[in-house]
């Protein structure tokens, strides 16, 4: 006997849900990579007379971090969330109102 076969549009659903995740996930490793590469605070040269401040090439800013994660956090938060509430409702919890129409 053969799985039943998965409908076009919720095969498109899964895919896109599979997707929006694993780009979230993407998205929060890349935050903790700019995170890591963060520079150390320890140290900045200063030019005390030009009034200038060196600033290494290639340093991100902690906001760099937090947007990334916290476009990752959206994105997952958003497919679970939909996962969650496309699930079916227990037959004997219908909502009131949803009950079918007395026969006459």
């Amino acid at each position: 006997m053969t799985a039943p076969s998965v409908p076009g549009p919720a095969r498109a659903v899964r895919v896109v849900l599979v997707a929006l995740f694993v780009i979230g996930l993407v998205l929060l490793g890349a935050a903790a990579w700019v995170e890591s590469r963060s520079t150390s605070y320890g140290w900045f040269a200063y030019a005390p007379l030009s009034e200038t401040t060196y600033v290494p090439a290639g340093a991100y800013s902690l906001g760099t971090a937090a947007l990334l994660a916290g476009a990752g956090t959206l994105l997952i938060g958003g497919a679970i969330g939909f996962v969650v509430g496309r699930r079916s409702r227990p037959a004997g919890n219908a909502p009131a109102g949803d009950e079918p129409p007395p026969a006459a």
